[in-house]
């Protein structure tokens, strides 16, 4: 498996290549991450030995910026989001996937998408708006963000596509009240995917534990699923 850190207009984009023609899935990450992608890499690189893949680990500079589709009215108190993410999907599917693509060995045969919590809905956002996406994962995310009901039901997904959700069981159990209808709006999403005839694959999977509980190893399991179950 060969590593290399890409400096793609500015963003630094960690890069894992393991042989050369299966997918490339693109992963938000914070701007503090490094540790957590190299385990899930590792992890892929273990359960994934005999299979081609490359992962792009991309940093945010502001996590509630970059990754919130729209932005949220500032409570006292509470997170500021601040809707970036037409601007992230910009650079994603204008600067960095064609570099990556002509510039690196990859040879990839396919493009993915996923993101954990916020970068999970990123994820999603993404894969609707872009329809350049094979597969998507998204694993934990943040589906409780106001406003994403209305936004999804009228969506489809890209062709043949396939889509993976996860959600840790005590998610929906927090006293926050806004966050804790994450089980209930992760339910029906995955109930909309299901009524998606474009759509070719999908799961839904409930981990033990809450938000924080195994992310390297949910997040790898995610891409995974994908590599195995995206786009034939």
């Amino acid at each position: 498996m060969e590593y290399r850190i890409e400096k793609i207009d500015g963003v630094c984009c960690r890069v894992w290549m393991h042989g050369q023609g299966g997918p490339a899935i693109y992963w938000g990450i914070a701007h503090d991450g490094e540790e957590l992608a190299q385990r899930a890499a590792g992890i892929l690189s273990d359960k994934l030995s005999d299979k081609p893949w490359t992962l792009v680990a991309y940093e945010a500079e502001n996590w509630n910026r970059d990754y919130s589709p729209w932005a949220l009215p500032s409570v006292k108190g509470e997170a500021e989001f601040t809707g970036g993410a037409k601007e992230t999907l910009v650079w994603l599917t204008d600067i960095c996937i064609p570099y990556i693509e002509n510039n690196l060995p990859c040879g990839a045969s396919s493009r993915m998408i996923g993101g954990y919590s916020l970068s999970g809905l990123f994820s999603l956002f993404a894969f609707y708006e872009s329809h350049m996406f094979d597969g998507v994962a998204s694993c934990s995310g943040s589906l409780w963000y106001p406003g994403w009901k209305a936004y999804a039901e009228g969506q489809s997904a890209p062709k043949g596509s396939g889509v993976y959700l996860s959600i840790g069981r005590k998610e929906e159990k927090t006293h926050n009240r806004k966050m804790a209808v994450v089980g209930e709006m992760t339910r029906w999403q995955y109930e909309q995917v299901q009524r998606d005839l474009n759509v070719r694959a999908s799961e839904l999977i409930w981990h033990n534990g809450g938000h924080f509980a195994d992310i390297d190893q949910r997040i790898a399991q995610g891409f995974i699923w994908l590599i195995e179950h995206g786009r034939k």
